[in-house]
């Protein structure tokens, strides 16, 4: 791993600032796919951060300082990695780079037990105060499956633990809109940018009557998904269409 601490370069974890911030999850993160010493859509994470900080009052470091960072982190790499930015409520900031192994595995999804407030002051915000998602994975995880399908108080579908939905209706692409409380994933608002996804507000049981389920993500793009609960969801030429389509759109267009 590759690790920039207040953006000076370090080789030692244990650098990392040990401080409440830190121990109480006070502060914001974005994960960002890189291609060799390339950065994907690096702009739009900055803004959704700066959009993330003003919320919750956090004071970022200059984005010249970021993408310097960055830069210098991702020097001479080659491949997919990682990229892990973290900005602290106390002004403490760093920057990780790891290796990424690709995956176009299938997964499965369950619906998590307790809806979730589309309201929170956490909403649409990449916190690092993580502790949720976490837990929706664990309990999928017990049951079986690889995710939770989060449902929000009125009972419309969100997301997973770990990513966004998208949907396919017939020959029509939907998500679940920013309204049910979801995160404003950078691949999902590519996919509303490019390929004319719509955003809907659906329950579960109109969610699993749809003829295929995918996850989306910023490091894992556009997942197939093979069975939520008891349902199986077969594969699906439109959805190989489409994550071909964006791969290589995104891969020709490191910075939309």
């Amino acid at each position: 791993m590759r690790l920039l601490i207040n953006g000076i370069s370090h080789s030692d974890v244990s650098k990392l600032p040990n401080s409440d911030a830190l121990l109480r999850g006070d502060g914001l993160f974005e994960t960002i796919l890189a291609i060799d010493d390339k950065p994907v859509a690096l702009d739009r994470h900055l803004a959704r951060l700066e959009r993330s900080a003003d919320k919750l009052q956090i004071t970022l470091p200059a984005s010249i300082d970021i993408k310097v960072g960055i830069s210098n982190l991702l020097e001479a790499q080659t491949g997919q990695s990682k990229v892990r930015l973290v900005v602290l409520s106390d002004g403490n900031w760093f920057i990780s780079a790891e290796p990424l192994v690709e995956s176009v595995q299938s997964i499965s999804l369950t619906k998590f037990s307790d809806p979730i407030n589309s309201k929170s002051g956490l909403v649409g915000i990449k916190s690092i105060s993580y502790g949720l998602s976490l837990l929706a994975v664990r309990k999928a995880k017990q049951l079986g499956f690889d995710d939770s399908i989060f449902i929000n108080e009125e009972g419309f579908v969100v997301e997973t633990g770990f990513s966004n939905l998208l949907i396919l209706s017939g020959a029509t692409w939907q998500t679940p809109a920013l309204s049910t409380g979801c995160l404003p994933g950078i691949t999902r608002e590519l996919l509303i940018k490019w390929f004319d996804v719509q955003e809907v507000e659906l329950t579960y049981d109109q969610f699993l009557a749809k003829d295929a389920i995918y996850t989306t993500s910023c490091l894992r793009l556009i997942q197939p998904v093979k069975k939520v609960d008891d349902k199986l969801f077969n594969e699906n030429h439109l959805g190989n269409e489409l994550i071909t389509q964006f791969k290589e759109k995104l891969f020709s267009n490191i910075n939309p």
